[in-house]
């Protein structure tokens, strides 16, 4: 996986016969899979690579469906087709994975990394209506185990070192530290677990709205209602909310971080703390003087989504069954390289 500014997280998938390659986001929030076709000329399509269904001899577009989906960065439409898909190192291969070809988004999408999005999670949050990819490798039976294993380097100023790194149907013990703790599937759409509290320096946040985190790749930083990020920032304290940019800024600057307190957030009754280097971030990653927390509003009142900042510090782990049941979540500590 390669990453930009430890904010998008992506790698290379190929469409038809013969292969058309595309860089990807891989996205645990999400369920579809999608790239830009030719019919697109927003700039949001025309400054990525898009797909040319006339030179795959496997395309089946017959009677195609319409989709539309809206992310927090913007909004994608366009028709439901089918295909051979390769994704990995060793290659696995599905044939007729159905996938979205977009032929409008919004420009958002001009200055993201990738080509397109690779969902993750369960069918049941699918806008295409159609087997995400991960279920039809647990359908087909292209993978040996019922999981997927997430790692994104907590190291993220290396030039050289790898971004991150996802495998279909195993893990890499080298990527993490200690025992992988298991823990039971919250809900049939989303990679997530219960949250039963949360802790700022050791004393407990009351009265926060989320009682569930969503494990989500496709997030950079955590995201959950604007009054438990107020409640949140509030007990971290060393903060100010800037009501001109939404965001709370480390007062004093940078140099103040060591001495910000560690949040725990209690996951199926479970800790899992996040150090002030791990929840504060660096804008830019050169400015000394510009440092902000990484919690903030805006999002469900029912879950906090838990983004890259989480997922840098802990190696996760996805497993079901090709029906979506007995789904389940492993999360260790993760390993920096």
């Amino acid at each position: 996986m390669s990453v930009v500014a430890a904010l998008q997280y992506y790698g290379s998938v190929s469409i038809g016969d013969p292969p058309q390659a595309f860089t990807a986001c891989f996205d645990t929030g999400s369920a579809d899979l999608w790239v830009p076709s030719t019919a697109c000329q927003t700039d949001g399509c025309t400054d990525h690579q898009q797909f040319v269904q006339s030179r795959s001899t496997s395309f089946n577009g017959s009677n195609p469906a319409n989709f539309l989906i809206e992310y927090g960065s913007g909004i994608v439409a366009g028709s439901v087709a089918f295909d051979t898909m390769r994704v990995g190192d060793p290659v696995i291969t599905i044939q007729h994975q159905g996938f979205g070809l977009a032929d409008a988004a919004t420009s958002a999408f001009v200055a993201a990394s990738c080509d397109g999005l690779f969902g993750l999670a369960f069918p049941g949050l699918s806008k295409l209506a159609v087997l995400p990819p991960f279920f039809s490798m647990l359908k087909e039976g292209a993978v040996d185990w019922g999981g997927f294993s997430l790692w994104l380097n907590p190291n993220t100023r290396s030039a050289t070192a790898p971004a991150g790194e996802l495998i279909f149907g195993g893990a890499d013990v080298n990527r993490y530290a200690g025992q992988i703790r298991y823990h039971p599937n919250q809900g049939a759409r989303y990679w997530a677990l219960n949250l039963s509290g949360a802790k700022v320096g050791g004393k407990s946040v009351g009265n926060l709205s989320s009682t569930g985190a969503l494990l989500d790749s496709g997030t950079s930083l955590i995201f959950t209602s604007d009054a438990d990020a107020a409640a949140l920032n509030n007990a971290i304290g060393g903060v100010k909310y800037w009501a001109e940019t939404g965001l709370y800024n480390v007062t004093g600057g940078c140099s103040k971080i060591s001495s910000l307190p560690t949040i725990i957030f209690t996951l199926d009754g479970t800790d899992y703390p996040l150090d002030p280097e791990d929840y504060v971030l660096q804008i830019p990653e050169d400015n000394p003087r510009l440092c902000i927390s990484g919690i903030l509003g805006g999002a469900n009142r029912e879950y906090i989504v838990l983004g890259d900042t989480f997922l840098r510090k802990y190696y996760s782990i996805y497993a079901a069954n090709a029906d979506g049941s007995n789904a389940r979540i492993g999360l260790g500590a993760a390993v920096a390289q």
